[in-house]
């Protein structure tokens, strides 16, 4: 017998099935706004949104989680709709990417998408029935069968039955398949698989339909702002209506609602009854409110950022959890807080186990326990005393002891009511700042408009907050006034940066104790007319971001030394605190296309929403814990926390591997196949062998549900038709499953 095929006797003799799931070293924090679709279960309230992954609301104990997106689990954190199968599988809809599917123990995540069959990766709508789901897309219906997508309509190749392919709504009603779409409803024979369908528009207001709800026995569509009533007598839709202009219509537990500018309806006995106290629908086109009954017959809604659930007199109400916003402008490691920096939507704070938020308001001075105006917040310092320093442009400059509770706010400059082109305003667009050992604060302005307004320089504050002195291109030497970065060297040097100026420099000391003298700034040679959108002092060097990379400046020489790639530039709105240097000397840098992180001693790795859980691939702001290396990263949609130094758990000790592969058999198309693997245990390195033990090809991840095989050979060609093994090793342990590959 030979080597290859004694091998492949040996794992025959081995094993099969079963999950696993490990947490990593990161963390996501988003805000929800919207619910695309809501499903409310006893113990349970499943929230599909549309910018914070999906989130659930935990009823006995009144909190919430959420699961966002990573790979190798959900697959978008915008969702566009939700279905629960009866194996208490959750199916998550994305506009993007498909179906993503969780386990009914809540451990482990697949994908359903074109690959596997479906029309399109943009879905629209689900329809669960038993552990059977329909899936509406962009370019028609699928069939998943429980293991499979059995079929789609339009399958591909053949004529749509459908004028419009757009999927809106889906109803199964006895042993009838009803489909709205974009222009008009469609019904087909589950008994007859769907051969025929029938065109049934009669007496809708009009053909593009919004949805399609169902109680079991009485079929609705929304259309034009009216709900209409399905015949099965006369096969046509009649209006059912009293509830005025219907912005959104749906069913929960068998029964059917609606919802307008008066309130959630629910149809009983042949009319809309309104239901006490619950909340109206707004102006926009979807009405603003998502809402579905629970199996006892309790309606809960999602709007204006609250979950409320039906009581009498007054509906509850809670709020998921999350940061002020989740377009980062900036964001501050403060010890065991870290405060966060949105452009519109105000300040939080993170003190290790919750969030505290500060909301735009009216702009006004009057307490010193809130801001003037939290909203256009830039700046974020710590200076000497522990105290944190923000700017918001037109409003005013803050200083913030978080040591009481709550924070006491000192006004440091107030513009409430002031007009926006007055010059004092331009002290309030601060942008970047610095500390030095002294404890005097540096602060760059920037401008919202600069052929009009013109940036103020650096204002220098002493200690105690006052203004000193400002600097500017026409008293100190300033590159420009549109200063971009600041930094103080352990020396007592200040370096700033400037929008197309590149870096300047002088020494601390020759502006006197009280910082009253005017500095003389001198260039560094070879960046005169670069732009400037970071510096970071640490030990000798200064490290420098511009539009295209990072350049290394001496300390001491104020040469260049050295210069590193980026894979973009920075952040296209601007982005305030785009680089940072770790405790250990390694350089991490935001850009418009991910994070680069440059490691000490050489090499580097990039993290993108392609192979992390980085909430948006547009950096705004990236600032390191110096005390123990943990990065935390500001995106245009969300916040993460990294830590570098995660050392995962050591799994337990295995007696065997056990694994499954899915879906198996699977079929080989043009695209090739996607073969995934799921077992007990967290990474799997291993081959995929033929029937005559030759290796086909080799593999090796991490986590569950990954794909180990997309159905090519070593050298890049498709495999034939067959059967296969797959022999993998982890956790100590091996083990060898079959796979029958289909045309």
């Amino acid at each position: 017998m030979t080597r290859r095929h004694s091998l492949l006797f040996a794992l025959l003799m081995l094993v099969l099935p079963v999950t696993a799931h490990a947490a990593g070293a990161w963390s996501t924090w988003l805000r929800m706004y919207t619910c695309a679709d809501l499903a409310a279960l006893r113990d349970t309230v499943w929230m599909a949104s549309a910018e914070a992954g999906l989130v659930y609301y935990v009823r006995g104990t009144g909190t919430f989680g959420s699961y966002t997106r990573e790979p190798g689990g959900l697959a978008s954190n915008t969702l566009s709709a939700l279905a629960i199968d009866r194996s208490n599988r959750i199916w998550a809809a994305t506009p993007q990417f498909g179906v993503s599917r969780l386990a009914a123990n809540r451990s482990t995540w697949d994908l359903v998408n074109a690959f596997d069959g479906l029309p399109s990766d943009t879905v629209n709508v689900l329809r669960a029935d038993g552990d059977t789901v329909w899936v509406g897309t962009q370019r028609g219906i699928a069939l998943w069968d429980g293991t499979q997508v059995a079929g789609s309509v339009p399958d591909l190749g053949t004529a749509s039955p459908f004028r419009s392919d757009i999927v809106t709504g889906i109803v199964v009603l006895r042993d009838s398949l009803f489909v709205s779409t974009t222009d008009g409803v469609y019904v087909a024979r589950l008994s007859q698989r769907l051969a025929t369908w029938a065109n049934v528009d009669g007496g809708l207001g009009s053909t593009n339909v919004r949805s399609l709800a169902s109680d079991g026995r009485e079929l609705f569509a929304l259309s034009s702002g009216n709900t209409y009533r399905w015949s099965m007598t006369s096969r046509t839709w009649g209006v059912a209506g009293g509830q005025g202009s219907v912005k959104k219509l749906t069913d929960g537990f068998g029964r059917i609602l609606s919802i307008s500018a008066t309130g959630i309806y629910r149809w009983s006995v042949n009319q809309w009854l309104l239901v006490s106290g619950s909340p109206g629908a707004d102006g926009s086109s979807e009405g603003g409110q998502e809402f579905t009954s629970d199996p006892d017959g309790v309606l809960l809604s999602f709007g204006n950022g609250l979950l409320r659930t039906q009581a009498s007199p007054t509906w509850s109400a809670v709020e998921p959890p999350g940061p002020a916003g989740n377009s980062i402008q900036n964001l501050l490691v403060d010890g065991p807080r870290v405060w966060v920096n949105t452009f519109g939507e105000g300040v939080a704070r993170w003190d290790g186990t919750r969030w505290r938020n500060w909301f735009p308001t009216a702009c006004s001075a009057a307490s010193d326990t809130v801001f003037a105006n939290p909203a256009f917040a830039f700046t974020l310092l710590r200076d000497r005393s522990g105290n944190i320093w923000t700017s918001h442009w037109e409003q005013g400059i803050e200083r913030i002891d978080p040591t009481v509770n709550p924070p006491h706010f000192t006004h440091v400059l107030s513009t409430c009511g002031v007009p926006t082109a007055d010059t004092l305003c331009r002290h309030t667009d601060g942008w970047s700042s610095a500390v030095d050992s002294a404890g005097f604060v540096y602060i760059g302005g920037d401008t919202p408009d600069r052929g009009t307004l013109e940036p103020m320089g650096i204002d220098v504050y002493d200690p105690s907050g006052n203004i000193v002195i400002n600097w500017k291109t026409t008293n100190a030497g300033l590159g420009d006034n549109q200063v971009r970065a600041i930094t103080v060297s352990k020396d007592g040097q200040i370096w700033a940066g400037f929008a197309s100026r590149g870096v300047s420099y002088d020494t601390l000391a020759a502006t006197g104790s009280d910082r009253s003298r005017l500095p003389t700034f001198e260039p560094v040679v070879g960046l005169e007319n670069t732009d400037i959108f970071g510096l970071v002092a640490q030990g000798d060097s200064i490290w420098v971001l511009t539009t295209s990379n990072v350049r290394r400046v001496s300390r001491t020489t104020h040469a260049l030394v050295s210069q590193l790639e980026i894979p973009a530039g920075p952040a296209p709105r601007g982005a305030v605190r785009p680089i940072d240097v770790g405790p250990d000397g390694s350089v991490w840098v935001g850009t418009s296309d991910g994070v680069r992180h440059f490691k000490r001693g050489g090499g580097y790795e990039d993290f993108k929403t392609t192979n992390s859980p980085l909430a948006n691939n547009e950096l705004r702001a990236v600032c390191v814990d110096k005390a123990t290396g943990v990065v935390w990263f500001g995106t245009a949609a969300g916040i993460n926390r990294y830590d570098p130094n995660y050392v995962a758990p050591t799994p337990p000790a295995l007696t065997r591997l056990d694994m499954l592969l899915y879906p198996n058999p699977l079929s080989l198309t043009r695209m090739g196949l996607q073969l995934r693997l799921r077992g007990n245990t967290t990474s799997y390195r291993g081959e995929v062998l033929d029937l005559s033990g030759r290796v086909v090809r080799e593999f090796a991840v991490s986590g569950n549900d990954a794909v180990i095989w997309d159905g090519r050979d070593q050298d890049g060609k498709f495999v034939q038709p067959g059967v296969y093994f797959v022999h993998a090793r982890g956790g100590g342990r091996e083990g060898i499953a079959r796979a029958v590959v289909l045309h």
